[in-house]
């Protein structure tokens, strides 16, 4: 499908204009959105726009790193968005100070919110393409911060339950670093993208769009400050969880240790009198049995005591 927009020199503007009538000399600049388009939409961008034949290979290819290569006459930009399924969409921009050509795989929220957002604007005084690229990056960016903060909460969650001995929690957190990953491999990029585009020679952008572009750009910022800070927060309790579980191990361990050692030479005295040796003396002796349950309770209670003095038990 695709759906345009027109800019008309006198001020005014039109929707769902043909794809004819966008040359027309009264048109100032055009913004043409093509989503989940057909082959033979495809093919204007090749007839109508005469882009780049390696421009719309990367275009129609999915999925691109954000970035922004510079051809004759217009930039070709590749955007991520992220939904709350954590699903990455593409879209890719073909823009100069005539036109905005959108392209998208699949419908995304993006692209319609600031369709709508321009529709429902009441003046369109000063109006250009670039600052439809800054409503789509500022819209890509407010999409990432829920996300982020979904993750936190789960985080913060986890920590709460951070007493029991789950080994699903190890999971949980293992999850929430994975789904962290994942959004820094989406952020960081755009991030770096937005400042080639304040930073470059080959973009015209006026002073109000690029004060606008910088607040995205400091955003994404604090994003990744956030994301960097939720892998800390999640690290932090997959290290105590683990040092717990370690601490309670050698707890039992060391009881087990202790009951073994007790034990052991109980063991050696019931071994070495249960020989099959006929002469041992210390089996004719009349009380030898009270003895020997003397001598081995005697045993035991010192090493517990012992074992009591450690704090083993």
């Amino acid at each position: 499908m695709i759906k345009t927009m027109a800019v008309y020199k006198d001020g005014t503007i039109a929707f769902d204009v043909s794809i004819e009538e966008l040359n027309s000399e009264r048109i100032d600049w055009v913004w043409v959105d093509f989503e989940n388009p057909k082959t033979e939409e495809i093919d204007l961008l090749r007839t109508k726009f005469h882009f780049d034949e390696i421009a719309i290979k990367h275009c129609v290819s999915y999925k691109e790193r954000p970035k922004m290569d510079y051809y004759e006459g217009y930039r070709f930009i590749v955007l991520q968005s992220l939904n709350e399924n954590m699903e990455q969409t593409e879209i890719d921009l073909f823009l100069s100070h005539k036109y905005i050509v959108s392209f998208c795989w699949e419908t995304t929220s993006v692209l319609q919110i600031v369709w709508n957002k321009i529709k429902g604007l009441k003046s369109i005084k000063g109006l250009k393409p670039e600052q439809i690229l800054y409503h789509i990056c500022d819209e890509i960016a407010d999409k990432f911060f829920p996300i982020v903060q979904k993750i936190e909460d789960d985080i913060e969650d986890i920590d709460e339950l951070g007493t029991n001995s789950d080994l699903s929690m190890i999971d949980g957190i293992k999850t929430q670093v994975s789904k962290l990953s994942k959004v820094r491999k989406t952020v960081k990029p755009t991030k770096d993208l937005i400042y080639r585009i304040l930073n470059s020679t080959h973009v015209e952008i006026d002073k109000e769009t690029t004060k606008k572009l910088r607040i995205v750009y400091d955003h994404l910022l604090k994003l990744l400050d956030d994301i960097s800070d939720n892998r800390e927060m999640a690290n932090d309790i997959r290290e105590s969880y683990i040092s717990t579980n370690s601490h309670k191990m050698n707890k039992t361990m060391k009881m087990l240790t202790s009951v073994s050692i007790v034990f052991m030479p109980l063991t050696f005295i019931v071994g070495v009198y249960g020989m099959n040796f006929i002469h041992i003396p210390e089996l004719q002796l009349k009380y030898g049995y009270y003895y020997c349950w003397a001598i081995m309770l005697i045993i035991v209670i010192g090493l517990v005591m012992w074992f009591k003095k450690k704090d083993w038990f």
